[in-house]
């Protein structure tokens, strides 16, 4: 059974007794007076606080949450409250639907930057962190409610966003963090809003990781350079200077000139190497992917540089090939570049009495070349750098024997164009083994630029 509400029942108890007065006052008897009069407030009750009841129903689905709900009262008493509350629950449904969306909007934002935020409340602990950063700083545990330190585990984050809570300003500080792998940051942190009583701190991370390495192999190149040429150029300006001051030997005279020649050389090769590599970085050389013979591209490249390794006491060979041929998907002219260059690595490297021998196969879906020799080897801690810009195992035998340190450089980035890859593989003392891989083309395949 339910009860009927207490505003029904007093309702119904006033409007009893103020019926009961009507009717004795009109001199009806007593007792039938009381029945009437009961009647009669119990009717006037139902009528006067259903309107009120279905209000009450109605604000409590509102805060329910059922925002759709409405009176739509025309004609009955309290139209006017009635139409208020329709449009009080429309705007309330409005304003959580608004709201809704720009929280949907604000994490697609938040999911979709490559920047790292980080949000605190007003205590100190986090509220809110973006896929990026968990991403950035590998943190892959339940963060929120717990502080940046105890997350972070990084002293100068936590004290620029400290410094950040407690000066109003914005803090910017570039930190070195730990995680998967040590990444260097730029943070900004900022407590918000700008006016008025403080809700907390945010903060954006930027991985200026890469930027950071990028600077680092430019001071590496401009120091390389200058040392590269600083080096012949001395030479030349000494013996030069040494000529015209007229104290040396008419006898000694031609190999004076020959240093000078020598070393004005090694300046012009250089020169050449950086201009190569720089056009091929900047995608101005113009490489054609077409079908191309490798083993017979392999068989001019060791033709052509045999008499100059017999020179040094080296003998040379391309392994017997595979039949039928095997045709790769890259530029004739990179390729055979690509091969003099490994060429010339393995001579600087080998020992007079040595062997260099060149393969060409197929492996995995790719045309496969290789360089072996049994010369000094690579020391494995060198083994990463190796085709770097100016890097050399042996600086010293590498510029005796005219080298640029730009060789390897010039390869790597030629396989890179043509789709490919190149590796090594070395011992100490026991020979190196370097190869790339390209594409294997069908025969059918047209000609199409790649630069």
């Amino acid at each position: 059974m339910r009860w009927p509400s207490p505003f029904r029942v007093v309702l119904s108890l006033l409007l009893a007794a103020l019926a009961a007065g009507v009717w004795l006052a009109a001199g009806v008897p007593r007792s039938w007076g009381l029945v009437v009069a009961l009647a009669v407030a119990l009717a006037l009750a139902q009528v006067l606080a259903a309107p009120a009841e279905e209000i009450r129903r109605f604000a409590q689905a509102l805060a329910a949450g059922d925002l759709g709900r409405r009176l739509r009262w025309r004609r009955r008493p309290g139209a006017e409250i009635a139409r208020a509350l329709d449009e009080m629950a429309g705007s309330v449904g409005a304003r959580i639907a608004a709201a809704d969306t720009e929280n949907e909007q604000l994490r697609a934002v938040l999911a979709g930057m490559v920047e790292g935020v980080l949000v605190l409340g007003i205590d100190g602990r986090i509220v809110l962190a973006n896929p990026r950063l968990r991403q950035m700083l590998s943190l892959w545990d339940e963060i929120e409610g717990r502080t940046p330190l105890e997350v972070i585990r990084n002293a100068g984050v936590d004290a620029a966003l400290r410094a950040a809570a407690q000066k109003g300003d914005l803090v910017s500080v570039e930190v070195a963090v730990g995680g998967a792998a040590e990444r260097v940051v730029l943070v900004n942190a900022v407590c918000f809003p700008d006016t008025g009583p403080r809700h907390g701190t945010v903060a954006v991370f930027h991985d200026v990781t890469e930027l950071r390495r990028l600077e680092g192999l430019r001071r590496d190149f401009v120091a390389n350079v200058s040392h590269e040429l600083k080096t012949p150029l001395t030479a030349v300006r000494g013996f030069a200077e040494t000529l015209l001051g007229g104290d040396v030997p008419n006898e000694e005279v031609p190999k004076y000139l020959g240093i000078i020649v020598k070393h004005a050389e090694r300046l012009a090769t250089l020169i050449d190497d950086l201009l190569e590599l720089s056009r091929i970085e900047s995608r101005r050389v113009p490489l054609q992917h077409a079908p191309v013979d490798v083993v017979r591209v392999a068989a001019g490249v060791v033709a052509g540089m045999e008499p100059l390794l017999r020179s040094k006491s080296l003998s040379v060979r391309l392994a017997e090939p595979q039949a039928p041929p095997i045709h790769a998907l890259g530029d004739r002219r990179a390729i055979e570049q690509v091969l003099t260059n490994l060429l010339d690595n393995a001579a600087k490297y080998t020992n007079p009495g040595g062997h260099i021998e060149v393969r060409v196969g197929e492996a995995g879906g790719c045309v496969r070349t290789e360089v072996r020799d049994d010369g000094i080897g690579i020391p494995e801690e060198d083994l990463p750098r190796i085709f770097e810009r100016f890097y050399r195992v042996d600086k010293a035998r590498s510029r005796d024997l005219g080298g640029t340190g730009l060789g390897l450089a010039i390869v790597k980035h030629l396989v890179q164009a043509m789709d490919g890859e190149v590796l090594v593989e070395s011992e100490l003392g026991c020979g190196s083994v370097f190869w790339f891989t390209l594409p294997v083309a069908p025969l059918d395949q047209p000609k199409r630029p790649v630069m």
